[in-house]
């Protein structure tokens, strides 16, 4: 019997613990937050206009565009860490599977050939 009273008074303080705790703003974040939260989004984008650009390709073109995915994705290990680098490689199996449209096929190769050429060496 008391033990289904003390989870019965338990339950009941619950929310009147939960308003006595106080909210916390949460700091707005820093310029180099926000710095870093653009480089990740770009590196996600890299990542999808690859995986898309690897859809619009013949078959016969894909392991060309294999090697040059894996330069970046290197690339990115070396220069900047595995999470990032997980970035782009999630954001290319994105890009690889989802629908796209075909229509943008040229701009996603041309987009993908242009960030591989801004590397300087093309890694």
């Amino acid at each position: 019997m008391r033990l289904p009273l003390l989870a019965i008074s338990i339950a009941a303080l619950l929310p009147v613990a939960a308003g006595a705790q106080t909210a916390k703003p949460e700091p707005a974040p820093s310029l180099a937050e926000q710095e870093d939260l653009r480089f990740e989004e770009a590196i996600r984008n890299f990542g999808f206009v690859s995986g898309a650009a690897y859809q619009c390709l013949p078959e016969a073109d894909r392991t060309a565009h294999d090697r040059e995915v894996l330069k970046a994705y290197s690339g990115l290990v070396r220069l900047f860490g595995s999470d990032r680098a997980f970035f782009y490689a999630a954001a290319f199996g994105a890009g690889t599977s989802m629908s796209i449209d075909k229509t943008k096929c040229a701009s996603y190769t041309e987009d993908f050939k242009a960030a591989m050429k801004s590397s300087g060496r093309g890694q």
